[in-house]
């Protein structure tokens, strides 16, 4: 593509030098990058592009974007911006020649429920004989294809050629997880969503974003900036309130505790799953699900106003619920001699609180809670998950759970500060052994609940990923 044709398109406030040359990659990594690329100077949180240029043009750069201009070599054409990260997401689009035009893309932001709400409406939609591709943390999956994934939300570059890979697979709907990250990093800047849709806020990653203020106002500034986008708000949050009361989209509340458009009443929840009744645009539809707890019946509402809001009809939503299992590492649940194990992804203060609580009203016998908290990462819900954890379990089992670069006994020693006084719990910093001890610990009828870590695949350690998975060390011990 030319150059020229990249001018056409993007904003920009100067081109030194604007010969037209042939660009055959894009690239931000000045050590990766290949002859013919177009090098953009991302400012980044440790790292600032600019300082890379000369090592770009080395590497093969025909042309970098920046934000100032800079002393380089004079016959390389500069593209000067106001934000290169925005011109990173127009560059990327115009070179996969806008595929995301092309689909009808449904975003979803949380801090906890994006990726079970993401794959409802992807399973729902499939189930109803849609063409549907899938954007997680997981996996990106469309059609025949299934790739794991890097992130939860991919850079622009890889975006938009999973965007074109699915227009070429014949895909209409796209559900992607957008992350406070991407959110931030300008990551998904001109996609068109025809469909937002909001689970909660709570706190987590202030590592990144310094207060719960700044993490809150860029959650809210993704629907804000909404354009023509149909609005799914949960209104039991009280950001998502907030979000209702300050666009002027279209907007459908959904909620439990408060009044919203559409509404669940009757819930019973048990291990093999929750019944319920919901109010769907005045139909009252009859709900059995395999997903445990009262946050999934509010991820299944959002996911049922998504699917009807294009046109889905109730019996394929109904159906296609009552069918549809938990995603991995969500509620899942094992049972070993009288023991019922759950895994689950929960590594927040809110999404522990919500686990537990649901835990705590089916279990019959003990709650006994196995997790830790994350390495290099907010440090300040450490002690608060310690003190959750104790108010909704009868023993507490405080492991390791990536620990990153930093020691992992003073991640732990961190978690117990906030432990209440009388509850009882056992330190044991490697994982294995950790599920090992519960097994000694639990008897017949006894919960033990494995958080944190959910479907991951590894125990990240001093920047190495080492294999380990809680569902494989609770199937070794079943077997």
């Amino acid at each position: 593509m030319k150059l020229s044709e990249f001018l056409l398109q993007m904003s920009y406030l100067k081109c030194t030098n604007d010969k037209d040359i042939e660009i055959e990659r894009i690239s931000i990594n000045s050590k990766k990058l290949q002859k013919n690329s177009i090098f953009i100077c991302l400012n980044g949180k440790n790292v600032d592009g600019h300082n890379y240029v000369q090592e770009a043009i080395k590497n093969g750069a025909v042309a970098i974007v920046c934000e100032k201009i800079l002393k380089v070599d004079l016959s390389i054409p500069q593209i000067l911006v106001s934000d290169t990260r925005i011109a990173y997401a127009e560059i990327s689009e115009i070179f996969f020649k806008h595929p995301s035009n092309k689909l009808k893309v449904i975003g979803v932001v949380g801090t906890n429920g994006k990726s079970t709400t993401s794959y409802l409406i992807y399973e729902i939609l499939k189930r109803s004989g849609k063409k549907v591709g899938l954007i997680g943390s997981m996996y990106y999956e469309y059609m025949n294809h299934k790739e794991k994934s890097n992130m939860t939300t991919p850079d622009p570059y890889e975006l938009n050629r999973l965007f074109l890979d699915m227009v070429v697979d014949g895909v209409e709907y796209v559900v992607m997880e957008v992350s406070a990250h991407a959110i931030y990093l300008k990551k998904v800047y001109g996609i068109k969503f025809e469909v937002k849709v909001f689970t909660n806020f709570s706190q987590d990653h202030l590592d990144y974003f310094k207060d719960m203020n700044s993490y809150r106002e860029c959650k809210k500034s993704f629907f804000i900036d909404s354009n023509e986008s149909l609005l799914v708000i949960n209104s039991d949050d009280d950001l998502g309130l907030e979000i209702i009361n300050s666009v002027n989209n279209k907007v459908i509340s959904y909620g439990i505790d408060k009044p919203s458009d559409i509404f669940a009443i009757n819930i019973k929840n048990s291990i093999k799953g929750t019944s319920y009744v919901m109010n769907l645009f005045d139909d009252i539809l009859f709900i059995k699900s395999n997903l445990i707890g009262k946050f999934n019946v509010l991820n299944e509402m959002a996911a049922a106003i998504c699917c009807r809001s294009i046109g889905l009809h109730n019996e394929i939503i109904v159906n296609s619920i009552g069918l549809i299992n938990p995603p991995e590492g969500r509620f899942n649940v094992f049972r070993y001699k009288g023991i019922t194990y759950v895994v689950d992804f929960a590594h927040t203060p809110d999404g522990l609180s919500n686990l537990l609580n649901e835990v705590k009203n089916i279990a019959k016998g003990n709650v006994i809670t196995v997790f830790g908290c994350g390495g290099d990462r907010d440090c300040l819900k450490r002690p608060i998950m310690g003190k959750i954890a104790s108010e909704f379990s009868d023993v507490i089992i405080v492991t390791s759970d990536n620990p990153r670069t930093e020691d992992k006994m003073e991640i732990i020693v961190q978690i117990i500060q906030g432990i209440k006084s009388g509850c009882k719990f056992y330190v044991e910093s490697d994982r294995k052994k950790a599920i090992e001890l519960s097994l000694e610990i639990a008897k017949k009828g006894d919960f033990v609940v494995l958080a944190g870590k959910g479907a991951e695949n590894y125990m990240e350690i001093n920047n190495e990923k080492i294999p380990y998975s809680d569902i494989e060390e609770v199937k070794k011990f079943a077997k």
